[in-house]
C-alpha cells in the first residue's frame, strides 16, 4: 500500500514509529529531539502510535513517560494496548516449541532477560547464528525475524502491521491514512502495508527499498526529517 508520492496537508492522520534504533541510538539513548517533534505533532491532532518488538511493559513506560496518548503495539504486533485495554493478538505456543527445539540443537542460543515478560514470542540474544535458527524453524509454523537488537520469533503471520490495523480499529481510521517510520527488517511489512513509509538514515537496504521515502539523517534526526517529508511538522 506503501504511496509512491508525497502526502498532501492533511493526508496523514497517524504516525506508527518503532523505538529501538529509530528513536534511539546505537547506545539505546533517546532522541530527545523526535520525542519533542512527536509531542507536536500529536498536539496537532494527528495520533501517534509506538511499535516495538520489546515487551509491553517496557513500551507502555516508554509511550507514557515520553507523553504520548496512542495505542502502543509491542512484541511485533503480539499485544496492542490503549488506554489500559490490552489485546493479545499472537500466539505463544508454536514459538515455545521452536525455542525447545533451538535449546536442544544450539545449546549456546539464549533468550532475553525481557522474556520474563513477554506474553506471544521468544527473544533471542543478537549473538545467535541467525541462519542456522532460520534453517531449523523452516518447517515450524512460526516467523523468524531480526532488528539488530534481537531475534524474534512470532506466530506465522504474525509482524508490526497486525498491530497497527488493530490500532487503526481502535482510532477508527484507515490504514492508508498512517505513516509508518522504522529502521529494520521488522518494520518491512509496517512500513509497506501504511498509506506512507519512510526508513531512516542508518535502516539496513531491505527496509530502505520499501519505503516511500529515505531520510538522510539517522535515527532521531531521521524521523524529525520523516515527520516533515509527511507534512504532519512545518519545514
Amino acid at each position: 500500500m506503501t504511496g509512491e508520492s508525497r502526502p498532501g496537508p492533511g493526508d496523514v492522520r497517524a504516525i506508527v514509529v518503532d523505538i529501538d534504533g529509530t528513536l534511539t541510538d546505537d547506545y539505546r539513548r533517546m532522541s530527545l529531539e523526535a520525542v519533542a517533534a512527536l509531542r507536536r505533532v500529536e498536539d496537532s491532532g494527528v495520533s501517534v502510535m509506538l511499535a516495538s518488538g520489546n515487551v509491553l511493559p517496557i513500551a507502555y513506560a516508554v509511550s507514557t513517560y515520553m507523553g504520548f496518548k496512542g495505542p502502543i503495539i509491542a512484541e511485533n504486533g503480539g499485544v496492542v494496548c490503549h488506554r489500559q485495554r490490552v489485546w493479545v493478538l499472537g500466539d505463544a505456543q508454536r514459538p515455545r516449541e521452536a525455542w525447545e527445539l533451538l535449546r536442544r540443537e544450539i545449546p549456546g542460543a539464549e533468550r532475553l532477560f525481557t522474556d520474563r515478560w513477554r506474553e506471544t514470542e521468544i527473544g533471542l540474544k543478537q549473538d545467535v547464528d541467525l541462519g542456522l535458527v532460520r534453517e531449523l524453524l523452516r518447517p515450524m509454523q512460526v516467523e523468524v525475524q531480526t532488528t539488530g537488537w534481537a531475534v524474534h520469533i512470532m506466530s506465522e503471520g504474525m509482524d508490526k502491521l497486525v498491530g497497527v490495523e488493530k490500532g487503526c480499529e481502535v482510532l477508527g481510521l484507515d490504514i492508508g491514512s498512517v505513516g509508518a517510520i522504522g529502521d529494520s527488517e521488522n518494520d518491512i511489512r509496517m512500513i509497506e502495508g501504511c498509506g506512507w513509509g519512510v526508513a531512516i538514515g542508518n535502516a539496513d537496504d531491505r527496509t530502505k527499498s520499501s519505503a516511500s521515502y529515505v531520510a538522510n539523517g539517522r535515527n532521531g534526526d531521521g524521523v524529525v526529517e520523516g515527520l516533515k517529508w509527511l507534512r504532519v511538522l512545518p519545514e
